[in-house]
């Protein structure tokens, strides 16, 4: 902020000698004053609404890693057979019995393969070959793609099975990144399993609303505010 402020008296003072020494009249003088200040202003009023954009988005980073650090926990509980589908049912309707709108839980088979198939898809990462598709994916599962589709008729579309897969890849590289904010940006879409950079910032944007670099920005300046703490 000193800075700016020295900046803008440097500014303010230039334009008063460059009017002396140029012999202007005291009109022509404040004209060129005048159009100074504005765009001092202009510059200030830029700045301002720059420092308020960083603080939302490292609000929406704070929130970001707390979700990501949650469902790892939930996804880990899950893969390592910690709670029975039983019980991880029993979690789940405690936690949505007090709104009465909500859904009933499902109890079926095909809720219980989801729940296991996010949570081993999360852990082993084979999402991260750009191959990896609908068919790959019951493959992985251990079933044909008749089955899958049965199991998961939200995933019978090839394209909305992709959208699922492209949001893991977002994801791993939200945590990436997060860990190493000076990782590469042209390494991560391969690195994820993007089969290009077009289509990781379009997934990454989607799905946490903010380009990766921007996120890397937001992090860096994080961290750093953390450091000088």
């Amino acid at each position: 902020m000193r800075k700016r402020t020295a900046v803008t008296t440097s500014l303010l003072l230039l334009a008063t000698s460059f009017c002396h020494a140029s012999a202007l009249t005291l009109a022509e003088a404040d004209s060129i004053i005048w159009v100074l200040v504005i765009v001092v202003i202009g510059l200030l009023v830029l700045v301002g609404f720059g420092i308020h954009y960083n603080r939302v988005i490292s609000r929406r980073n704070q929130q970001l890693i707390r979700i990501l650090n949650a469902l790892d926990d939930y996804r880990a509980i899950v893969a390592n057979g910690a709670l029975t589908l039983d019980e991880q049912e029993e979690v789940m309707k405690k936690s949505r019995s007090k709104s009465k709108a909500a859904k009933a839980v499902q109890t079926d088979g095909s809720q219980a393969f989801y729940v296991k198939m996010d949570a081993r898809v999360n852990k082993e990462k084979p999402f991260t070959n750009p191959d990896f598709n609908q068919q790959a994916l019951a493959d992985f599962m251990e079933v044909d793609l008749e089955t899958f589709c049965q199991l998961v008729p939200r995933y019978k579309d090839p394209d909305r099975t992709l959208d699922y897969i492209n949001s893991l890849r977002a994801e791993y590289a939200a945590k990436i990144l997060m860990e190493h904010s000076d990782c590469s940006m042209d390494e991560m879409p391969s690195k994820c399993g993007f089969s290009n950079s077009a289509a990781f910032n379009s997934a990454f944007k989607f799905a946490f609303g903010i380009t990766p670099t921007d996120y890397v920005h937001s992090m860096s300046s994080m961290f750093k505010k953390k450091a000088v703490l």
